[in-house]
């Protein structure tokens, strides 16, 4: 692309909008994955006893097993929450900016 289509892409009255969304998006699953990575670790740090318990009577696997687990499941449904909105909002808007782009 030229520099010429690049001024134009900028210049479309859509292109903030998608900016825009694409931030609030990315700082609002950003700062959900933070905040439930490191409320893992400030317990890891002040409160071990509290994962330290076992699941069962006698059992082995403590609570931090599946709250690591499901913190994973977490994560990953995030990133394909991530995707699914970007398909679905971001392209539709990238193409039509892409379309009143002269070539």
């Amino acid at each position: 692309m030229s520099t010429g289509a690049y001024e134009q892409i900028r210049s479309n009255k859509k292109y903030p909008v998608m900016v825009a969304r694409h931030r609030r998006l990315a700082g609002t699953l950003t700062a959900v994955v933070l905040g439930l990575f490191f409320a893992f670790i400030l317990i890891v740090a002040f409160a071990p006893k509290l994962l330290a318990v076992p699941l069962t009577a006698g059992g082995v696997t403590t609570v931090a097993v599946p709250l690591g687990l499901a913190m994973v499941v977490v994560f990953w449904l995030l990133t394909g929450l991530y995707v699914r909105r970007a398909k679905r909002d971001f392209d539709e808007i990238r193409d039509e900016i892409l379309k009143e782009v002269t070539p």
